[in-house]
């Protein structure tokens, strides 16, 4: 279901403009977690969706993304539900990629705050692994994703928030995939800057193949 692609890492000073498509192959794990330990993160006016017993609600996606995609590079974001007012929406507290126009793009178009990290894959017949590493730390592994899983056909909008000097703003985006759920393995780096999402009781985890468009900050 991965396959390998060649991620540019070259230094760059120039990114392209909104929006961009995201080709390629995406892993995706939701799950539970303390919401005591993501609170912190969320900044005003946002507010974190929490659950009974103390529960919110997080997400781990990897992608590679290869031709037809605006940049090659490799990515992973970690997110939580929030609202503002009424509306419910993604709130990304950490996200890491191995391109630096991605970076600088991810930056200065859409306030994320992207870091260079390290993507390790690991292929063969049956199975695909990663590890992630913030240049010190491993980030995460990633373990026993399996290429055999039929995938079905999924569209829709996805709405993420951004916050700048308190004013909130939305990173629109649309994705076309083939996705179905599958069984893989997520864990967190002991020194990881993502100890904070341990997931509480079992992950929703997905695999998928097809597209995201990524459209101006609005």
């Amino acid at each position: 279901m991965i396959e390998p692609t060649q991620a540019s890492t070259a230094l760059t000073r120039s990114y392209p403009p909104p929006p961009w498509t995201l080709a390629g192959s995406f892993l995706n794990a939701s799950f539970a977690l303390r919401a005591k330990a993501v609170a912190a993160l969320i900044p005003e006016p946002l507010r974190l969706v929490t659950l009974p017993s103390g529960l919110a609600l997080g997400s781990v996606t990897v992608g590679r993304y290869g031709p037809g995609s605006t940049l090659e590079y490799n990515e992973l974001i970690a997110a939580v539900m929030v609202r503002y007012g009424r509306r419910p929406g993604l709130y990304v507290t950490h996200i890491g990629v191995d391109n630096n126009a991605s970076l600088r793009g991810g930056r200065e178009l859409w306030n994320l705050p992207k870091q260079l990290w390290c993507f390790e894959w690991e292929f063969d017949p049956l199975r695909v692994s990663v590890r992630v590493w913030d240049g010190v730390n491993l980030v995460c592994a990633v373990s026993e994703v399996s290429h055999s899983a039929r995938l079905w056909p999924l569209r829709g909008p996805l709405t993420t928030f951004t916050v700048r000097d308190g004013v909130v703003a939305v990173i629109p985006s649309d994705g076309d995939i083939r996705c179905n759920r599958a069984p893989w393995r997520w864990q967190p780096g002991p020194n990881s800057p993502l100890a904070l999402f341990q997931p509480v009781g079992p992950m929703l985890t997905i695999v998928a193949r097809g597209r995201m468009q990524v459209q101006a900050l609005q």
